[in-house]
């Protein structure tokens, strides 16, 4: 029984298979298919080339945001010392200076932590 079964199995594959040659071996069926083959590997080297092309614009643009961010972070810095410099000068004593001290120590821990935040919401943290 699983010998017919087999058989008959066969046969049917073998049926297929010539049916699909005698479909395929037209010349007119044959050219259409090659064409449309040959107009989707030239679509699909374009798209290669543009996501090659996107992918190193998005590489240097994280480049340069990254660059800016260091520029912003230099300037944040700078300030904080300018107005430390400033409130140094002008403290009316040691207090007001370590509490000057305490409260940029603060607000530069929040910024590394929002900084921190803004990083992993970016995909800079890798």
């Amino acid at each position: 029984m699983k010998n017919i079964t087999i058989i008959l199995q066969i046969l049917a594959l073998l049926f297929l298979i010539i049916i699909g040659y005698l479909i395929f071996n037209s010349s007119t069926n044959w050219k259409i298919i090659t064409s449309e083959l040959e107009k989707a590997k030239e679509e699909l080297k374009v798209s290669k080339n543009v996501i090659t092309v996107t992918k190193s614009q998005l590489e240097n643009s994280r480049k340069e945001f990254e660059q800016m961010k260091l520029q912003k972070d230099l300037i944040i810095h700078r300030r904080d010392s300018l107005i430390l410099a400033f409130k140094r000068k002008n403290a009316k004593d040691w207090n007001d200076l370590q509490h000057i001290k305490d409260s940029i120590k603060l607000t530069n821990d929040r910024l590394a932590k929002d900084r921190l935040v803004l990083d992993d919401l970016f995909g800079l943290n890798k």
